[in-house]
């Protein structure tokens, strides 16, 4: 048997050429292997003793499964967790001479071992990261795919139980709070390359500030399984913005990569500024890098955006920014997390529209086309790794440092060129105050800013406010670039406890909130947003709040409702609007709407907040009553003032403000 390397890619890459175009002879670059696939359960794991992934073995009393597939929610196989087995056949694939077959997963869960005609050719761990292996050598004329899979948690996986002795929490120490949703979760992809390709793109726009200018640097991850050599000056790249070819000249660094070797070179190059548009919340302005190398064109998306720590403030592009945003759970009744589309558009409006732009929004690697859409309409996203509440013996563990340093590794490959990306989390709510917790959040660190020293570094603390830590050296904050802390109640006083360990440092609250069945009407929860707002807006040092949770989500871990949910959400299961979030709308908006009416003639006053969230507001509408007014740019305090005339004094107005594309953040109708 041969075992082959897995590969990881980036996940802004966007193949010029798609699954419905050619290649040279008429050889398809990339074809979906999602569809039907053949499915099994195996709870009893004797699949690979029976050499289920043989060739010639026939899983003709199998049932038929539509990949991406959720087995925990399909109702032939209701949360069930254990072994599994998907199988697929196809025809003959043509490989010209000089490419290689390649098939990628966008993620399965938790553990994937794949089979092709019989032949073992990898394995990967790891639920929402993408894998892929080199699969050219046992290609056949006819192609028999078997996976075995397996949702299972243990002590050993991330995330997973707990090796905690106190019997007491035995209980809540064996499982983790969300469903380990088992499948194969997302796309399947056959990929044909030449054989020296580009095996990963990372992009690194800056922007000159004062020259406003920016420079552009690509590092470009070969792999030369050809015989020739890749001459460094055989690289070409060419920067697209809205279609349009923008000027720029490259300068070439690194060795040409040998036959059969790896290697990586960079192009620098500087974008003049009349061709520099920078990405923002309000204009999220995309730009795609062309890199070619001999028959290998790979599209990578990029942004032009600048995120600093200066003292207690966050800064994107110069710029001081304090924001509003969510966790939300991959959760949907019916896809568990499969995440399709319409679900996912649905969700990031709400969330657009709620002003949630800076969120640590999971515990896990987010899809793909998540971070693509937060690309395109301006979200700002914190991407955490799976340590949930690791034990310090679990930390302390080489072989569980290397799991978390693979998984982080897949996701910093996958998403570092995304604008929206800002931040990494290396966990959440792990004992920080320990010494096991204090040295993986200093290891952890410097492992995640080796690979990517351009974006900040932090973890979600639920010690740090509390009154056993007595000095910054007591908790592993100190080792982060800001402070996330996820705080339920009394958030003034614990804000200020964490400012005075860290008085140089910004604070973000990773979580808090009030779940539905915790009071006695959805009003007490309103309440409590309204006075943690008040509080918040009392910290200038506080950068963002995020709550948790944006939607209900399923769970089996102990205090969850009969239901199976775990009623946190500003929206239900179904998205059903709650008054949480008809209120969270209003609080964190950016900017405030007022309205006076005197006979003909209606005054409205839209005023950009200066307190909690503030930042500049670019490009916002003002609609009355179906007519358009637009606010070119309010920076945090100033206001516009708009006279406006009304056919009658008794007719009715409805005063609506939008941000860019689209999205209603106040709506209000206005009464004679």
């Amino acid at each position: 048997m041969m075992r082959l390397r897995i590969y990881s890619l980036v996940a802004g890459i966007v193949w010029w050429f798609n699954a419905s175009t050619t290649l040279g002879q008429g050889i398809v670059r990339e074809t979906p292997l999602h569809g039907e696939w053949s499915f099994a359960l195996d709870p009893v794991d004797i699949g690979e003793k029976h050499k289920w992934f043989a060739a010639d073995f026939k899983p003709s009393r199998w049932d038929k499964v539509t990949v991406p597939h959720c087995y925990t929610i399909d109702k032939r196989y209701h949360y069930y967790t254990g072994t599994a087995w998907y199988n697929k056949k196809i025809s003959k694939v043509d490989v010209p001479e000089g490419y290689r077959a390649f098939i990628r997963f966008e993620a399965v869960f938790y553990k994937a071992h794949l089979w092709l005609n019989g032949n073992s050719v990898g394995e990967h761990e790891g639920g929402y990261t993408p894998f892929e292996f080199d699969i050219t050598e046992l290609l056949a004329n006819e192609n028999i795919f078997a996976l075995r899979v397996n949702n299972a948690w243990d002590t050993t996986t991330i995330p997973g139980a707990k090796t905690r002795p106190d019997p007491e929490s035995t209980s809540t120490g064996q499982l983790f709070p969300w469903i380990n949703y088992g499948g194969i979760n997302r796309v399947v992809k056959l990929i044909i390359r030449p054989a020296a390709y580009q095996q990963n793109v990372r992009i690194v726009a800056t922007p000159d500030l004062v020259k406003k200018t920016a420079s552009v640097k690509l590092d470009i991850y070969l792999h030369n399984a050809a015989s020739k050599n890749i001459a460094k000056g055989e690289v070409k790249v060419n920067i697209y913005q809205e279609g349009k070819r923008i000027p720029a000249k490259f300068k070439v660094a690194g060795q040409d990569v040998a036959g059969g070797a790896k290697g990586v070179i960079t192009l620098d190059g500087t974008l003049a500024a009349k061709d520099v548009k920078l990405w923002n919340q309000d204009e999220p302005n995309i730009y795609q890098a062309e890199s070619i190398v001999g028959n290998d064109t790979v599209r990578t998306t990029f942004g032009i955006r600048k995120i600093e720590i200066k003292g207690t403030s966050l800064l994107l592009n110069g710029e001081p920014i304090r924001m509003g945003g969510c966790n939300r759970p991959l959760d949907f009744p019916g896809h568990g997390s499969m995440d399709p589309e319409a679900v996912l558009e649905k969700d990031l409006t709400l969330i657009k529209n709620g002003s949630m732009e800076l969120s640590r929004i999971s515990h896990y690697p987010v899809s793909p086309a998540l971070l693509d859409w937060a690309d395109r309409h301006g979200l700002l996203i914190i991407g955490e790794a799976g340590n949930w509440q690791m034990t310090p013996q679990q930390m302390s563990d080489p072989t569980m440092q290397k799991k978390f340093q693979a998984q982080m590794r897949e996701m910093v490959e996958r998403d570092w060129n995304h604008p929206s990306v800002i931040a990494w989390s290396v966990g959440n709510e792990y004992p920080s105050n320990t010494d096991a917790g204090k040295a993986w959040t200093k290891d952890m660190y410097a492992y995640t800013k080796s690979i990517d020293p351009t974006r900040l570094v932090t973890f979600a603390s639920m010690f740090v406010f509390r009154d056993i830590i007595k000095k910054p050296e007591d908790e592993a904050s100190q080792y982060v670039d800001f402070v996330s802390a996820n705080i339920y109640g009394g958030h003034l006083k614990l804000l200020q406890h964490v400012h005075e360990l860290y008085p140089d440092k910004p604070i973000y609250i990773s979580e808090f909130g009030l779940r539905t069945d915790g009071v006695k009407s959805e009003e007490e929860r309103v309440e409590h947003l309204k006075k943690a707002v008040e509080d918040f807006r009392k910290c200038d040092y506080l950068i963002g709040a995020s709550v948790w949770t944006f939607n209900d989500y399923e769970s089996s871990f102990p205090g969850t409702n009969a239901n199976g949910y775990r009623p946190w959400g500003l929206v239900s299961p179904e998205r059903e609007l709650r008054g949480m979030y008809l209120t969270w709308q209003e609080e964190f908006s950016p900017a405030v709407v007022t309205a006076s009416r005197k006979g003909n003639n209606i005054t409205v006053q839209v005023t950009a907040r200066k307190d909690f969230p503030s930042y500049t507001l670019r490009k916002y509408k003002l609609i009355v009553s179906g007519k358009e007014y637009g606010i070119d740019i309010l920076k945090p305090g100033e206001q516009k003032s708009f006279d406006i005339p009304v056919s009658s004094a008794n007719e009715a107005v409805m005063l609506e403000l939008q941000k860019p594309g689209g999205f209603v953040i106040f709506k209000k109708s206005v009464n004679p």
